[in-house]
């Protein structure tokens, strides 16, 4: 009997299983995840030095390597005047809204926020924001510039094309 036959192959590629919901559930929870490690950090007064992977050219043989660099996440939470923390949820650089017309969570302490995220990743989890998820993306910058006619429609015409000789 040969080998593959004792296999069920089937044709799922990794593209059709993950939908469009299940991405955003996964990034926003790696997101919350990291920013759980960087709250706790600023909980116990220490700061976090992640690293990831970069190409770096090496500047005396020119030939790029792979070296761990740092970088800076962005807390999604900050301080108001009276020492309150509130929390922001945020996917790329857009803030999630939570409710109509609000985007914040009032945490309160800053050792309160690690359990915070703790509640908010299993409510992602459970798939409470999956409506964000299905609102569509609108680009800051074609956002912010007026209607455009389509390219038929432009006051040039219609492009010419050179004839051949």
């Amino acid at each position: 009997m040969p080998i593959l036959e004792q296999l069920k192959v089937t044709d799922v590629s990794p593209q059709t299983r993950a939908s469009r919901v299940d991405r955003f559930r996964r990034r926003l929870i790696g997101a919350i995840d990291l920013q759980i490690e960087i709250a706790k950090a600023d909980a116990a007064g220490q700061t976090l030095s992640l690293t990831r992977k970069r190409r770096v050219k090496d500047k005396t043989t020119g030939r790029k390597e792979l070296k761990d660099a740092p970088f800076q996440v962005r807390r999604w939470w900050w301080r108001d005047e009276g020492g309150t923390v509130h929390l922001a949820l945020k996917s790329g650089m857009k803030t999630l809204e939570l409710a109509p017309g609000r985007s914040a969570i009032e945490v309160g302490d800053i050792e309160e926020l690690p359990a915070k995220l703790a509640l908010v990743r299993d409510a992602v989890r459970a798939g409470e924001l999956d409506r964000c998820a299905a609102a569509p993306k609108i680009d800051a910058k074609t956002a912010a510039q007026p209607n455009k006619p389509a390219p038929s429609q432009s006051a040039g015409g219609p492009k010419k094309t050179a004839a051949k000789r």
